[in-house]
């Protein structure tokens, strides 16, 4: 099998030019989409780094940076614990980081290292990212197959049937961690509610 990979042109998610969202596609001979990334990519700098980037974000709705930028940032690199553990540099320059929103492989396509390709390529595509940030939870938990922006991604979240094929917290946690990511704990007693998700992160590095 053949596997080609399709990135969609970015698009600022708001109001802010330093937010962007993009998805990715991974195709088969057929040209049928098999596996789909849908990432979000944010630039923070020295005159705004992690804090004052998600006050923005947080004063436009919720954000899914929240946990990341509150825990795992310092200015616009990520802490120096991470640093040391992803192997990439802290630098006073302006750094790019991605959070993936969602990721997926159609059922029958899964155990033949189609995830792993997309990855990946991700990685290559975006080499000079810091991290690679990803919360994991089971699609059908946030993913309505009926309510997407395209009629191209209701029709692959469909297929999917979330509902009977979704990977539980276990199997997604083997699947990050065998992938190069690594699980970053959280003390659940500093937060009003224990968190629904794990936060795994890496750099492109690490997924290479």
């Amino acid at each position: 099998m053949n596997l080609t990979i399709e990135f969609k042109q970015p698009e600022v998610k708001s109001t802010f030019d330093w937010q962007l969202i993009q998805e990715i596609n991974v195709k088969n001979d057929q040209q049928q989409v098999i596996a789909k990334a849908e990432i979000e990519i944010i630039t923070l700098n020295k005159h705004r780094g992690a804090d004052e980037s998600y006050e923005l974000l947080s004063q436009q709705g919720a954000t899914d940076w929240e946990v990341p930028l509150n825990l795992f940032f310092k200015k616009q690199n990520i802490t120096a614990d991470l640093v040391e553990k992803l192997q990439v540099k802290v630098d006073t320059k302006a750094k790019d980081h991605i959070l993936i929103e969602a990721i997926s492989v159609l059922p029958e396509y899964r155990q033949q290292g189609v995830a792993k390709f997309l990855l990946s390529e991700i990685a290559q595509h975006y080499s000079k990212v810091q991290s690679i940030s990803v919360l994991s939870m089971p699609m059908s938990l946030f993913v309505d197959a009926e309510d997407c922006e395209s009629e191209e991604n209701t029709a692959y979240y469909q297929t999917m049937d979330l509902a009977a094929t979704d990977l539980n917290h276990e199997q997604l946690s083997a699947f990050f961690e065998k992938s190069g990511f690594h699980y970053l704990a959280i003390d659940d007693s500093a937060l009003e509610a224990p968190l629904p998700f794990k936060v795994f992160i890496a750099s492109p590095k690490a997924l290479l």
